[in-house]
């Protein structure tokens, strides 16, 4: 049995940071004192309460972060002050209840085209050193940002408080399958945050462009107790040690990030693995935005962001719709991200049954070109029939490309093709899960689907208008 298990917690599981100092893994005082982890301690001293307020006590300290940052970018970033007088308000009339929506949005491609007018010109010192980072453009847009050192340490903190939340035992084996590692590492912790605060145990990373075969035949040699790995890597592995038969016994707990966790990904990963997928949705600009809820399963909302979520007018979703997000960064000093629409689309939730006063969210689910656009203009998330296929024929891979209203184009990876029989019983699944009698056309392939820019998949693209 692993050291370092955190007890189970009760439903609210609001004693987690009790639990954490009197955790056996972790650091001496004086350590933590030399590498910043009382910093960071601090910090997650501050999230275990923010959790715990009642949403409305934690939209009003939201909205006292945002007149703050308001206050500071409409002196600093000229293109926020613009914004802000365009719209006829004050930063403390911003910062009011009601007010944020009185800002028009910001777009990516006004993001992208304001340029040095975005950034703030200083920060406050608290807020530490000033670095510039950029997303990998999968939407053509690629966008630069510059973020504080507080910023970080807030993202640090939220990595572990997830940790923290799913009792994952530090002590174990992780193996990490990333898209901005160019090469192997193996060394003797996680890494940051949890060596800043723990021992922990043994992690080993390999690029996400190694072979399938080369990543399988690493993990069942390594064992890992938990993986994190971007969504189409991880189903490419299940697939693998479903065709090979290999297994890896000693796994806990699998994390995803970065693309879209789809039902089948979940499905496939408990068949294979006997564990459930947690899923974190963060961004470059945003840092982590959500985490998945240890006890229901739906998301949380980091509350450094205010996350909304609009219909096509812009008004508010409600629990079960789906719509736009609109996200505000309350800790980035550096670049005011206010209502910035991001790109993706979620599904909002009832209010969690945890306890916890965070924003709920249902699911994330990509962007618009990745929700199905039918002949009367009314868009969904697609529902592919997935569950069905195995039925019929073995697919170890898929992406949909919808070229016009009426089309669809399956892309299958699969050891071989399947009979007309077949393909017809895989036709009318498709049509009924998308809801409508497409076309659709097949392209049967023995190789994996290219990934794109940035190593990122996506299993729906709609190219229609």
């Amino acid at each position: 049995m692993l050291s370092g298990v955190l007890p189970h917690p009760p439903a609210l599981s609001a004693g987690w940071l009790e639990q954490v100092r009197g955790h056996p893994l972790l650091l001496p005082p004086e350590v933590r004192a030399r590498n910043g982890g009382e910093r960071l301690l601090a910090m997650l001293e501050e999230c275990a309460v923010n959790e715990r307020l009642p949403a409305p006590d934690l939209a009003a300290r939201q909205r006292e972060w945002l007149r703050a940052l308001a206050r500071h970018a409409a002196k600093q970033s000229p293109h926020f002050e613009k914004r802000l007088k365009a719209a006829g308000l004050t930063p403390d009339e911003l910062a009011a209840p009601g007010g944020l929506q009185a800002l028009p949005l910001l777009t990516r491609r006004q993001l992208v085209a304001a340029r040095e007018s975005l950034f703030c010109r200083s920060v406050p010192r608290e807020h530490g050193q000033v670095d510039s980072a950029s997303t990998t453009g999968s939407t053509g847009e690629p966008v630069t940002v510059r973020r504080t050192q507080h910023f970080s340490l807030h993202w640090l903190a939220l990595t572990l408080r997830e940790h923290l939340w799913h009792r994952r035992d530090l002590s174990g084996r992780l193996a990490i399958v990333r898209a901005n590692v160019f090469k192997q590492q193996d060394v003797s912790d996680w890494g940051s945050p949890c060596s800043l605060l723990f021992r922990s145990g043994r992690s080993a990373t390999r690029p996400f462009k190694y072979s399938i075969e080369d990543l399988v035949c690493w993990l069942t040699e390594f064992s890992p107790h938990y993986l994190l790995a971007l969504p189409s890597t991880l189903i490419e592995i299940v697939a693998e040690l479903e065709r090979t038969g290999r297994r890896l016994p000693d796994m806990r707990g699998v994390r995803t990030l970065s693309e879209t966790v789809t039902p089948y990904l979940r499905d496939e990963v408990w068949r294979l693995l006997g564990v459930e997928v947690q899923d974190v949705y963060s961004s470059m600009e945003g840092g982590i935005i959500a985490t998945q809820c240890p006890e229901q399963g739906n998301y949380h909302v980091s509350e450094q962001v205010i996350l909304e979520v609009v219909d096509e007018a812009g008004q508010p979703c409600a629990p079960g719709q789906t719509g736009r997000i609109l996200l505000t960064q309350l800790v980035n000093y550096a670049t005011p991200l206010i209502r910035y629409e991001i790109g993706d689309y979620a599904e909002v939730a009832e209010p969690c049954a945890c306890g916890r006063g965070l924003t709920p969210i249902k699911r994330f689910v990509g962007r618009q070109r990745n929700l199905v656009l039918l002949p009367d203009g009314s868009r969904h998330w697609p529902v592919c029939g997935f569950a069905s296929w195995g039925a019929v024929f073995p697919v170890r891979q898929f992406q949909f490309i919808q070229p016009d209203r009426q089309t669809i184009i399956a892309r299958f990876v699969a050891p071989g093709r399947p009979s007309a029989e077949q393909e017809s019983r895989l036709t009318a699944i498709i049509q009924n899960g998308l809801g409508h009698p497409f076309n659709v056309r097949y392209e049967w392939l023995t190789q994996p689907i290219p990934r794109g820019p940035g190593g990122k998949f996506e299993e729906f693209i709609c190219r229609a208008t």
